[in-house]
C-alpha cells in the first residue's frame, strides 16, 4: 500500500504544472471564460500565446515572472462578428493588453492591472 501511494505521489510531483517558488508556470495550460463563450488563452513553451478573443484569433508573446504577468505584442485576426461576440473580443483584448499581474492558481487565473484591479477571471479548461 505504501509503495502505491508513493507512486501517486511521485507522478504528481513530476507530472504536475511546473513552479518556481510556489507559483505555477503558465506553459503548457488552457484558460476559457465559459463553456461557449469563444473566449480561450492557450500559453505555450517559449512565451508564445494564441486563443480566441470571442470572435477572432490572436497570437503573440508573454512574460512571466512569479506574479507579474504581460502580453504582447498580440497579432489578431479582423472578422466581423455579432455584437455580443465583437463587445467579448473588445473587453477581452483590453484586459489582455492592460495586464501587468496575475493571481494564479490550479484551477483559476485573475488577470489584473498595475494596480491590482481584477480584469479578467479565466477557469483552467485541461486540468483533470
Amino acid at each position: 500500500m505504501s509503495r502505491l501511494l508513493f507512486s501517486a505521489i511521485l507522478v504528481l510531483v513530476t507530472c504536475g504544472p511546473a513552479q518556481a517558488d510556489g507559483v505555477m508556470a503558465l506553459a503548457g495550460s488552457e484558460w476559457g471564460e465559459g463553456q461557449g463563450d469563444g473566449v480561450m488563452v492557450k500559453f505555450e513553451p517559449g512565451n508564445k500565446v494564441w486563443g480566441r478573443l470571442g470572435c477572432n484569433r490572436f497570437t503573440g508573446t508573454y512574460s512571466q515572472n512569479d506574479y507579474t504577468l504581460t502580453f504582447g505584442p498580440l497579432a489578431s485576426t479582423r472578422m466581423a462578428c455579432p455584437e455580443p461576440q465583437m463587445k467579448t473580443e473588445q473587453r477581452v483584448s483590453a484586459a489582455l493588453t492592460a495586464t501587468r499581474e496575475a493571481d494564479i492558481s490550479h484551477l483559476k487565473l485573475v488577470l489584473k492591472d498595475g494596480n491590482g484591479t481584477a480584469l479578467l477571471t479565466l477557469q483552467r479548461r485541461d486540468f483533470d
